[in-house]
């Protein structure tokens, strides 16, 4: 189970990117159906049947959009349905409808008293949480409050200056926070770090263990500015150079990407498969090949092609997931460049997450071993047919 630890509070940088990386495509104009201007409301009588991206100084929906709606506006209130995912950033937002998905958003002051079926993930300022919602939430802030009104059907990992819980929670809490008072009820167990002990109501109820850690303010804000410069920069040169690669490749050989994602397209399972084996073989291999001698010059050969195909795996899988992105959403006339941009984000977001990262960061290399090794073995079967 994954615990939130003190120092898990720079998840509110990490969220924000990630969250801002799904607003790059409206910003960029780059889809066809786009609605933007001073005031965007849509009616109670209205339907959107298509992905929306709405753009405004105010944005309201009161009728219905049946599909994953993204919005960036200084006001966004959400009164209708949402069948689909819902991403928001902008200053304040308030989402009292139903979403039929997960909800993301980025801005100062959040309220989300609405029904959602799967995920909350929230970042920003003072965070306000009233909603009912059959998965999980993600609250990183400077004041977050699980409301009364609040039911969690999962886990809830809070990451704050101020928090406070009088909600609902039926699986565990974890929570990093300078204080937390509790006057709610905790289904699972009760995790969390702070300056001092949490402040139980006489109406509290937490049915599973209690765990406290004593966090080390003074430390944490001597080392908070360094620790997210060093986070960004490192994330963005990472970026950087990924893009340099893939666009290099792109000249030489335009398919190539593609060729090599669609074997994972094709075939997940063994794409995953045949890179796990890929991951762990080939080092054994090339050490076995050392031991001979004669076989030392093939063994650095094979250790430098292994290491460079590790390395683009992440290039792979961002392509991977950009064509996953306009099948799924129908963004066929979208430039490749951005949506490829937009999955490079996430995976390296994603990926300086502990726990989480390293995950990722095996998956990720598996799969793109695994469409290595499957368009050598594609390309050699086209060959002997001929």
């Amino acid at each position: 189970m994954m615990k939130i630890k003190g120092n898990k509070k720079r998840n509110v940088l990490l969220l924000s990117i990630l969250l801002f990386a799904f607003m790059l495509i409206p910003f960029v104009s780059v889809l066809a159906e786009t609605i933007s201007g001073d005031n965007v409301i849509v009616e109670s009588d209205e339907t959107l049947e298509k992905t929306s991206f709405l753009s405004g100084s105010n944005v309201r929906i009161d009728g219905d959009i049946n599909a994953t709606t993204f919005i960036t506006a200084a006001n966004t209130e959400v009164n209708g349905t949402i069948d689909g995912d819902l991403f928001v950033t902008g200053q304040n937002a308030t989402i009292n409808g139903t979403v039929n998905g997960s909800v993301f958003v980025a801005g100062q002051n959040i309220t989300v008293n609405g029904v959602v079926e799967n995920t909350i993930y929230l970042a920003g300022a003072t965070l306000k949480v009233g909603s009912q919602t059959n998965g999980s939430a993600f609250l990183a802030g400077q004041n977050v409050s699980i409301e009364k009104a609040a039911v969690i059907e999962k886990d809830a990992f809070v990451g704050a200056s101020q928090a406070y819980q009088n909600g609902v929670i039926n699986g565990d809490l974890s929570s990093s926070s300078e204080s937390l008072s509790v006057g709610g009820k905790i289904g699972g167990d009760l995790d969390y770090s702070s300056q001092n002990k949490a402040d139980f109501s006489g109406n509290s109820e937490v049915a599973g263990e209690t765990t406290w850690k004593k966090m080390e303010i003074e430390s944490y804000k001597d080392s908070r500015a360094i620790f997210t410069t060093a986070i960004l920069m490192q994330v963005l040169f990472s970026i950087a150079a990924s893009l340099v690669v893939w666009l290099f490749v792109r000249w030489i050989r335009p398919d190539l990407w593609t060729n090599l994602a669609e074997q994972i397209t094709i075939s997940q399972l063994k794409a995953l498969g045949f890179g796990a084996l890929a991951v762990v073989v080939v080092p054994i291999v090339s050490l076995l090949l050392m031991l001979t001698i004669i076989g030392i010059p093939l063994a650095f050969i094979l250790l430098t092609l292994y290491g460079l195909s590790l390395y683009v795996s992440t290039i792979i899988l961002a392509v991977f997931i950009s064509l996953w992105f306009q099948k799924r959403f129908s963004w066929s006339n979208v430039q490749s460049f951005w949506v490829f941009l937009l999955g490079l984000i996430i995976l390296n977001v994603l990926g300086i997450i502990p726990f989480i990262g390293w995950i990722l960061g095996f998956i990720t290399v598996s799969f793109g071993l695994g469409s290595i090794i499957l368009s050598i073995l594609n390309r050699r079967t086209q060959i002997k047919s001929i």
